[in-house]
């Protein structure tokens, strides 16, 4: 049995997956840190059974870390709205990181806890900081803060001009959507925020810093939370289908790129490239279908 997923946590998660460096401002924002967008993501396996009267699966929302020689593993929770038990999985999730990366020396066990964050969709003036306290059996204490990211503490301006793209999908949390069904004043507003969105995006694309790849991507996303939003608000749902264009989550440029890297990879395998050196730039997903499509072209060939 899994953990619930909204259509929130999926959009995080593909963003994360399809996009990667992303991430990086907003890593540098929530843990002071100051990684170039440059360096290089990893993703690693964010499902962990937990043994809670029966074998359950949960997924975390991330578990990555950043740059070739990097030392820390960094978890961040994508929360809609605060509750009670959100710290209480960011630990229970941290735990599970730290004992698949634990290193025992002879009879000493380690485990490093990864930098675990929450980003707030929605907040108030009660969401704060969280501090997490470990008691050990020899009485000794560990004491930590889990840093929050709030989406509305950050205009859009904000996060186009501090390259916070991640946020962007999630700006839709910050309209008042009750209000807006009953004004098609207010409906025509945050059509015309989006339609300036998509110009500005288009501005950055073509000043070399996003991708046209990742903009789809991010395009993708907000129509997916802005749909899932106003899913009881008819007048905005509307107004929604109309910016956004209901692009889906399997995206048009994301196939594109796909198909793109296989030809790339079928060339490698074609001039004698190593598996190991494919795979170090590309997934195992990919380099398997290369191989297939290789090896039903070869099969092709035979019958002629």
């Amino acid at each position: 049995m899994s953990n619930s997923s909204t259509p929130y946590d999926d959009a995080f998660r593909t963003l994360l997956t399809d996009c990667s460096r992303l991430i990086i401002p907003l890593v540098n924002v929530m843990f002071d840190s100051n990684y170039s967008m440059d360096d290089a993501v990893s993703l690693f396996q964010n499902e962990s059974f937990i043994t809670a009267g029966n074998q359950q699966k949960k997924i975390t929302d991330s578990n990555f870390s950043i740059g070739k020689n990097s030392k820390y593993r960094y978890h961040i929770e994508c929360q809609s709205s605060a509750d009670g038990t959100i710290i209480v999985r960011v630990f229970e999730y941290a735990t599970q990181i730290a004992i698949s990366t634990a290193v025992s020396e002879r009879d000493t066990t380690i485990f490093d806890l990864p930098r675990s964050g929450i980003l707030y969709l929605r907040s108030n003036s009660n969401t704060k900081e969280h501090t997490i306290v470990v008691n050990a059996p020899n009485g000794k204490s560990l004491s930590y803060t889990v840093p929050i990211v709030k989406v509305k503490d950050y205009s859009l301006d904000q996060m186009l001009n501090e390259r916070l793209w991640f946020l962007i999908p999630f700006y839709f949390f910050n309209f008042d959507l009750n209000d807006m069904d009953m004004s098609e004043d207010k409906i025509e507003e945050m059509k015309e925020t989006y339609k300036l969105l998509w110009s500005r995006l288009d501005e950055i694309v073509d000043g070399g810093k996003l991708t046209e790849f990742e903009k789809c991507a991010i395009k993708a996303m907000c129509d997916q939370v802005a749909e899932a939003l106003s899913l009881t608000h008819s007048n905005v749902k509307k107004g929604v289908m109309e910016i956004m264009g209901g692009q889906v989550l399997d995206y048009e440029a994301k196939r594109v790129a796909r198909e793109r890297d296989i030809e790339a990879v079928k060339n490698m395998v074609y001039f004698g490239v190593s598996e190991e050196k494919i795979l170090s730039k590309y997934s195992k997903d990919i380099y398997d279908k290369a191989l297939d499509q290789l090896k039903q072209a070869e099969e092709e060939l035979k019958e002629m």
